[in-house]
C-alpha cells in the first residue's frame, strides 16, 4: 500500500552518533528535524557524513546512539513514507518508462490499469507525456532523472530523500531540473532532504541549508532561505541568484564549511 499522508509529519534525528566498530565516530550528536513542506539541503566537505545522515533518515542504517524518528516512532528500516533518489537513477532497463514509474505501485499490489494511469499522469508532471511506452535506453540523462523523480512520487511519500540526484548532469540540464524539483516538491507537499556539493543549488532550492563539518560530522551552521519559494511565486531565477543577499548567504556558507579547516 502507499503511505498514508499526514500534513504535519516530522522526520527527525535526535542526538545521533554513528560509529563503525571501534573506529572514531562518523557522526556525533547530530540533531535535525524535517517537516512536511520544508526543503532542507545538507552541505559540507567530503567526509563530513552527509550521505550517512540520509542513510539514517532512510532507514538503511541505524544509529549507534540517539534516535531516528517519524512522529515519535522509531525508524527501523526503509518505509513507503520515505522515497530515496540517488545520483544513479536505478531504473530497470528491461521495463519501459511507464512501468519503471509504476514499479512502487506494482509492489504495493495496485492493479495494472490504475498504476499505468498514475504513471502516465506523473510522467506528464515531469514533462515526459507520451513517453511512457519508450524503452529506458532511449532516454537522456536528464530524462532518466525525471523518470526517477516520477517513480519516487508514485507512492505519495511524505518525505523525499535525495543524494546528489543531479550530480551527473550538465550545467544547463541541472539548472532546468531545479525548477522541476521545486514544482514537484510544492505540489507533493512532501518534506525534502537534499545532499549536494553545490552551495548555490542548496541556496536556490531550500527553505533551510544545514552545514556539516567533519571529524566527526557535526552540524555547525544553518541558513534559512526564501529563494526557492520566490521562484515558485514567479520571480526570475537568474535575478534571484544575482541578488546581494544571495551572494552574502553563499559566502557565509563557504566560511562555515571551511571554518574548522582554517582553525
Amino acid at each position: 500500500m502507499t503511505a498514508p499522508q499526514r500534513p504535519d509529519a516530522v522526520l527527525s534525528l535526535g542526538d545521533v552518533t554513528l560509529r563503525y566498530g571501534a573506529a572514531a565516530p562518523v557522526l556525533a550528536g547530530v540533531s535535525l528535524a524535517i517537516r512536511r513542506g520544508e526543503f532542507v539541503s545538507l552541505i559540507g566537505r567530503s567526509g563530513s557524513g552527509k550521505t550517512t545522515v540520509l542513510n539514517l533518515a532512510a532507514g538503511f542504517l541505524g544509529p549507534s546512539s540517539g534516535q531516528v524518528l517519524i512522529d515519535g516512532r522509531s525508524v527501523r528500516g526503509p518505509g513507503p513514507e520515505r522515497a530515496v533518489i540517488f545520483q544513479d537513477d536505478g531504473l530497470l532497463p528491461w521495463l519501459n518508462v511507464a512501468a519503471n514509474v509504476a514499479l512502487p505501485l506494482k509492489l504495493a499490489g495496485i492493479g495494472a490499469e490504475a498504476r499505468r494511469r498514475v504513471a502516465l499522469d506523473l510522467l506528464g508532471s515531469v514533462g515526459l507525456a507520451d513517453q511512457g511506452d519508450k524503452p529506458i535506453w532511449q532516454m537522456s540523462g536528464g530524462q532518466r532523472q525525471r523518470i526517477g523523480l516520477a517513480r519516487a512520487l508514485a507512492a505519495r511519500p511524505e518525505f523525499l530523500l535525495m543524494d546528489e540526484p543531479l550530480g551527473a548532469l550538465d550545467a544547463m540540464t541541472r539548472e532546468r531540473m531545479h525548477g522541476l524539483i521545486l514544482k514537484l516538491w510544492r505540489d507533493s507537499h512532501a518534506g525534502a532532504l537534499l545532499i549536494t556539493h553545490s552551495i548555490e543549488e542548496a541556496l536556490f532550492l531550500s527553505t533551510r541549508v544545514v552545514v556539516l563539518t567533519p571529524s566527526p560530522g557535526r552540524i555547525t551552521h544553518e541558513e534559512k532561505t526564501l529563494w526557492g519559494r520566490r521562484f515558485l511565486a514567479g520571480e526570475d531565477p537568474r535575478a534571484l541568484r544575482s541578488e546581494p543577499e544571495f551572494i552574502a548567504a553563499r559566502e557565509r556558507l563557504v566560511d562555515a564549511i571551511h571554518a574548522r579547516e582554517a582553525a
